[in-house]
């Protein structure tokens, strides 16, 4: 929770121990790059690099329990983040809960995020990593401007055709929503426009990248 009446908390508590945390905001999309990185195929190990990128001291947890019961407390509590499903002893599905529909992506949006910023705010993002909080970053993001790039482009794909709308201006809408397409959004897109050869070709094709 953002609060204007309390100083920015930058530890968790556990057991009795506090563990100094790493928040700049710069950090915190280091975690998500690890948690959707789909090269490190175990979950605990997701785990492990998240907790690495976030204590400022190294620390040495005792148990599997502990580290999950750690790792959950942050990402809820303190970072706010949509939560990986786990079990306790295998720790399954180091994917987030998807939204009904997303609209942006940090990675993605990073060169629309640090422009808008830098045209609403005054703010060069790249001289405010390992200084911009993570909650502050978050609460300067939800809040720009609606003539920023970023806030457009959220626009452009939550925008629908409507009947109102002329041919001409139904395929401009569908042209930048194709330009500005998310990549899973796109490839979806893609994908529904195969025929059932296509398809299937394009699935066999997956299945070899990934090994299966």
């Amino acid at each position: 929770m953002f609060s204007l009446s309390h100083a920015l908390d930058d530890s968790v508590e556990f057991n009795g121990e506090v563990y100094q945390l790493d928040l700049s905001f710069d950090n915190i999309l280091l975690v998500f790059e690890a948690l959707e990185d789909e090269s490190i195929t175990r979950d605990i190990d997701k785990v492990l690099i998240v907790l690495r990128l976030l204590f400022v001291d190294d620390v040495e947890l005792e148990s599997l329990d502990t580290i999950v019961l750690v790792y959950k407390g942050i990402m809820e509590q303190v970072i706010g983040a949509p939560q990986q499903k786990d079990d306790m002893e295998e720790i399954e599905e180091a994917e987030y809960i998807e939204c009904e529909e997303k609209f942006y992506d940090l990675q993605q949006d990073a060169q629309y995020i640090y422009a808008s910023f830098l045209k609403d705010y005054g703010i060069d993002l790249f001289e405010q990593q390992g200084k911009l909080h993570w909650k502050k970053f978050n609460a300067l993001l939800m809040s720009l401007s609606d003539d920023t790039m970023f806030k457009k482009i959220i626009s452009i794909r939550q925008r629908k055709e409507t009947k109102d709308m002329s041919q001409e201006e139904r395929q401009e809408l569908r042209e930048q929503k194709r330009i500005f397409a998310l990549v899973k959004s796109r490839e979806d897109a893609e994908f529904e426009a195969m025929d059932l050869i296509q398809k299937e070709e394009y699935a066999r094709k997956t299945l070899q990248e990934r090994g299966e």
